[in-house]
């Protein structure tokens, strides 16, 4: 009675929230949501800046003999030979930022459902140790009328009252843990004031897994570094293009000339001469990077198959412990619980089966929701990596 007495103090009237409405939050709300829309946002901006044509340079020159007055219009013709592999270098890096943004809101993702599910394991384990508490309570009280009555000893009711106090102090720890880990869960969806406390089942899904198939080209690390190898031996192309000389384009007009009248028009190039500088070292770095980019890509798709393996291992293996505590081991021990305590009452054995019963219905139950939270933390980090369920 104590222990509910002090559960109904410390409550702090909360709103419910489910995991599509934590979900559904997040992604409005949180800044890390607009950084990577803004990423792609600057990718696609890049492509109608690539492989622009270079604007043309006019000049005016003055000179005492005639003609006096001199106007030049140059426009570099450069461009048309690097104006394809840049605006393809962009659209690799759109592609490359498309697939960072697609990674940041699966981390989101993963990190909403992992908060969500440790707040609704906290609040549960919270529920079980209340009702473990007021167990001991009851087997306590039972324990001082059978001392009164004399069928027990002094010792053995102190004994049952020690455990009883023992629940108490594990209730009030229960409730501080809930207090955290519903604290995090309104950081990572972004709520203001109380934070909400998460309802729903702790077992969702545990009987029916995802498809654990998985296309390692749609990961999303393996769509990033392929991107960037992608974007490299565009770089590449476009280092080589340059080396390519082409002339500039020159028209103008001159006048000023006593002896003729009106204005002389003039046509012309300009060839640049690579006597000096012939690009070649910015074509062996681009040469380098898209080397190492194309490893980098393969490297990527082997630590990608490797993290799809630990996935789906982590992911069966924990649900089937979930699935054993809930079925078996759980009820078992509500079970053994329930006959020591009826025992008890009866008088027909001591407070040591009933105190053991009790601690280990505890453990298992603790143990258990522990063992869903593990499962779900395992879907979690299977669907950042295959992509939100459908």
């Amino acid at each position: 009675m104590i222990v509910l007495c002090l559960a109904v103090v410390l409550q702090v009237s909360t709103d419910s929230i489910t995991l599509e409405q934590a979900l559904e939050r997040a992604v409005r709300d949180r800044g890390a949501v607009e950084a990577a829309a803004a990423g792609v946002a600057e990718a696609r901006a890049a492509v109608r800046s690539a492989g622009a044509v270079t604007n043309p340079a006019a000049s005016f020159s003055y000179s005492e003999s005639p003609p006096t007055r001199h106007l030049t219009v140059d426009q570099p013709l450069d461009w048309l030979l690097r104006r394809g592999a840049d605006r393809a270098a962009a659209r690799a890096g759109v592609a490359r930022a498309t697939a960072d943004s697609a990674q940041a809101l699966a981390g989101l993702l993963r990190d909403v459902r992992a908060a969500f599910y440790r707040a609704r394991a906290a609040r549960l384990a919270e529920e079980l140790v209340l009702a473990q508490a007021s167990l001991a309570d009851s087997v306590a009280r039972i324990a001082g009328a059978r001392l009164r009555a004399g069928d027990i000893s002094l010792l053995e009711q102190e004994q049952a009252a020690q455990e009883a106090a023992r629940a108490r102090q594990t209730a009030s720890s229960a409730r501080e843990a809930t207090l955290v880990v519903e604290a995090e869960l309104a950081r990572v969806i972004a709520a203001d004031g109380t934070p909400p406390h998460a309802s729903g089942r702790l077992d969702a899904g545990l009987d029916q897994l995802p498809d654990t198939t998985l296309d390692l080209s749609g990961i999303y690390s393996v769509r990033s570094a392929s991107a960037d190898s992608a974007l490299a031996a565009l770089e590449l192309r476009s280092a080589a293009r340059r080396r390519v000389p082409l002339p500039s384009l020159t028209s103008g007009v001159e006048w000023g000339d006593p002896t003729q009248p009106g204005a002389l028009g003039l046509i012309g190039i300009a060839l640049p001469l690579p006597l000096w500088n012939r690009e070649g070292g910015p074509v062996e770095a681009a040469r380098a990077r898209a080397v190492r980019a194309s490893a980098l890509a393969r490297e990527a798709r082997l630590d990608a198959r490797r993290q799809a393996r630990e996935t789906r291992i982590h992911l069966v293996a924990a649900a089937a412990r979930a699935r054993f505590d809930r079925d078996t081991l759980v009820p078992a021990a509500g079970s053994l619980r329930a006959r020591a305590v009826r025992a008890y009452r009866a008088g027909e054995t001591g407070i040591l089966p009933v105190l053991d019963a009790l601690r280990g219905e505890r453990d298992i139950a603790l143990a258990a929701l522990q063992d869903q939270l593990a499962f779900q933390e395992a879907l979690a980090d299977w669907y950042a990596l295959s992509g939100p369920p459908r």
